[in-house]
This record gives C-alpha cells, structure tokens and sequence, in this order.
C-alpha cells in the first residue's frame, strides 16, 4: 500500500528589508530620524524669525520719521511737548542744559520702575544748580487716565507731557522725531548745544544716568 509522503512543513517567505536607499532618504525627510517630531515646529521658528526680521528692516515707521543711528551728533529735532498741566515746552528753550529725553508708558513694567529714579536724579541737579533738564514724553498709544494716575501716585515733579499733539494715526511726532524703535523705556541725551549725544534702551539708575550726562556736558566744549 502506498503511503503518501510525510507532508513537508510550509515555511513562509521571509519578509524583504526595507530598500536601504530608502531608509537613508527617509531619515533625510521632515519629520524622521531621533528628533524628527520637533522638525516641523523649528521650521516654523525659523520662518518666523525670517519674517519678523524682514518686517523689522523694510518697515515704514511714518513720513518723516528719523533713526537713532542717524540722529546720533546731529541737531536734536526741535520739538514741542505740551505737559501734563497744558504748558507747551520746546526742546530749543532749553539749549544750555543737558536734556534727557525719555519715553515711557504707564503698562511697561521697567518704565515705572525708572521713573522714581529719574526724579532722584532731577531732584539732586536742582539741588546742585545743575543745567541738567529731564523731559518724560509718554507716549501717544498709552492710555491718558492711566499714564496721568501714575504721574500723580508717583509725585513726579520733572517735565512730563504726552506725546499726542496730532491727528495722523500711529506713533506720536515726537517719538516719530527722534526715530525711537517703539521699546520702553526709551531715553535721548542731548548736549547744551543741541546735538544728540547717546541713547540708551532700558531702564536707568540715577546712578547710571550721571555718566552719559556728564558726558554729553563735555562733548559740547
């Protein structure tokens, strides 16, 4: 009698490896390899640094508006501030002194904290007869009640006006004037002949402030 065969074992092919090329090309690709998953959002950053960078360096800050860079040992434009009590103040009445000009706002955290320090500074000129003038410009975008109530708490008694003096939206004329890069606090100094002598971003100490000061007091010989 015959038997069939012992039936043979069935062996599955074994799978085929993943195309090696393929393999390279794909931990290439966004998305793959040990920090593939994070590609994406740091592509992102960077086109968006990219984007703000060019806003930054194309942007069109107003008709007429100057730079720092430019203003630097050039005449300070001569502006008018009306302050707080409705006195206007020109910037070419006070030729003779040191002025320092310095932009704030009643929401910016540093601006707040400068400006007690401003007014130690104002206070201890006046004591001295110093030809020293600090002129607080706020700026146009802050809000009147606001900016006023944190003049009135803190007891400020250097100038202090709003920079509000037109109808154009945007940035007000001063701050247009002077080119400040719409960053608070903001502060110009200014020489006793009327040429501008330095500007510094960020908040000042009285004590920092006495050195640009009395430097712009000597560039002016």
């Amino acid at each position: 009698m015959t038997h069939d065969p012992e039936p043979r074992a069935h062996h599955e092919a074994p799978a085929l490896a993943d195309d090696p090329e393929d393999a390279e090309t794909d931990h290439g690709r966004v998305g793959y390899g040990r920090i593939g998953r994070y590609s994406p959002l740091a592509l992102g950053l960077v086109l968006a640094l990219v984007v703000a960078g060019i806003w930054w360096t194309q942007r069109d800050p107003g008709p007429g508006a100057a730079s720092l860079g430019q203003l630097a040992g050039e005449p300070a434009p001569d502006v008018t501030l009306t302050l707080l009590d409705g006195t206007p103040l020109r910037l070419s009445e006070l030729r003779g002194n040191v002025v320092v000009v310095n932009f704030w706002a009643s929401w910016c955290e540093p601006c707040r904290a400068e400006m007690p320090e401003l007014q130690a500074f104002w206070d201890a000129a006046q004591t001295a007869g110093e030809k020293t003038t600090i002129v607080g410009v706020g700026i146009r975008t802050d809000v009147d009640k606001n900016a006023r109530d944190l003049v009135a708490a803190g007891g400020f008694t250097y100038p202090i006006g709003r920079d509000t003096n037109t109808d154009q939206p945007g940035i007000g004329p001063i701050e247009s004037a002077f080119g400040v890069p719409s960053a608070y606090p903001s502060t110009v100094v200014i020489r006793p002949d009327g040429i501008v002598d330095a500007f510094q971003l960020g908040p000042l100490t009285a004590e920092r402030l006495r050195w640009p000061v009395d430097e712009a007091r000597t560039g002016s010989g």
